[in-house]
């Protein structure tokens, strides 16, 4: 009983530290959802996995249904942070971080520590590749501005 306790008080640990490393860099950029709504969505992904678990005799339920719960009802926080401007589109980077930290909750929630890990790394590297690829793109604009005055 202990020892179940400890592991998964060790899960939620583990899931709030990746809500908050994934949520970082959309805290950072203020957008609508931020460190602390996926810290959020990372723990209670992994709170319904963890209550899943205790389910786990066959005469019980089947967890995948409980685990259907989060991934469906992050459709509804998802839709609500995209919003239309005029021709523009906004939030949907924001909306995915939203989706895939219930996945990464899941995956804390079931004991995969590993992936989880591995997907907080992949997420926040591929929100910062933005800011890379903006960085590059302005640099290239600014070598061929200098070019263009040089030959002025």
């Amino acid at each position: 009983m202990i020892t179940q306790l400890l592991t998964d008080l060790m899960k939620v640990g583990i899931s709030i530290g990746l809500g908050l490393f994934m949520g970082y860099e959309r805290s950072q950029q203020q957008k609508p959802a931020g460190i602390r709504d996926v810290a959020l969505v990372t723990l209670g992904a992994t709170l319904f996995a963890i209550i899943g678990l205790s389910f786990i005799e066959p005469k019980n339920m089947d967890m995948t249904r409980l685990l259907y719960a989060p991934i469906i009802g992050i459709g509804f926080l998802g839709s609500g942070v995209i919003l239309q401007n005029k021709n523009k589109i906004e939030g949907l980077t924001t909306a995915g971080l939203l989706w895939i930290s219930v996945a990464t909750g899941l995956l804390v929630g079931i004991g995969n520590y590993a992936l989880a890990i591995v997907s907080a790394l992949a997420v926040f590297l591929i929100l910062k590749l933005k800011h890379i690829t903006i960085k590059i793109e302005g640099n290239n604009n600014e070598t061929k501005k200098h070019r263009n005055n040089k030959k002025n």
